[in-house]
């Protein structure tokens, strides 16, 4: 099921975003990419997002360290939306997050996600979360930092386009990332 943007964030104040455990290439790319979006486009919405720290080399992304790697004791949130995680416990640390929100979205593309949240966007066939995301958002007011966390998102998990999972669509949606002006290098 497909969902969409406008109609999860209706009436929304505060959100929370996060990935799974450990987080690799997609998980930071869908995650950092969404989080700058909605800081970008819903001022009015207060977004934090959570992850354990990210690998070095994953820094290269806008606004990184605004990345929260520890729960505050204020951890009710609006709407909790998990990115790239197909079960409660991959989310580690923050799963209280989950369980504590009042709304629950899953964006995810692994065939074995358990469909937790309450509303979930699973798409066993994308080549990834960030692909998933990318196909959410208005492209004509995506910012280039948003399209350089999402591209590296989706090169990551499609072994920079050589795995089975890159389809015509996700070239397309990369195509459409590097008309953003993303620097592929």
């Amino acid at each position: 099921m497909k969902i969409v943007l406008s109609d999860i964030l209706k009436g929304k104040k505060r959100i929370a975003l996060s990935g799974h455990v450990r987080p690799d290439g997609d998980c930071v790319g869908s995650s950092m990419g969404l989080y700058l979006y909605l800081t970008e486009q819903f001022p009015e919405i207060e977004v934090d997002l959570y992850l354990e720290k990210i690998p070095a080399s994953f820094s290269i992304i806008s606004r990184t360290e605004e990345i929260r790697h520890t729960l505050s004791e204020e951890t009710a949130y609006d709407l909790f939306i998990c990115l790239d995680c197909g079960d409660e416990q991959r989310l580690g640390p923050f799963a209280p997050l989950l369980r504590q929100a009042a709304h629950t979205v899953c964006i995810d593309h692994h065939v074995s996600n358990e469909a937790f949240a309450d509303v979930n966007y699973i798409v066993p066939d994308a080549s990834s979360t960030s692909e998933l995301v990318y196909n959410l958002l208005d492209y004509d007011t995506m910012s280039l930092e948003t399209a350089e966390a999402l591209y590296m998102g989706i090169a990551h998990d499609t072994g920079i386009f050589r795995y089975s999972c890159t389809s015509p669509e996700t070239m397309e949606a990369a195509a459409q990332l590097m008309r953003k002006g993303v620097d592929t290098a």
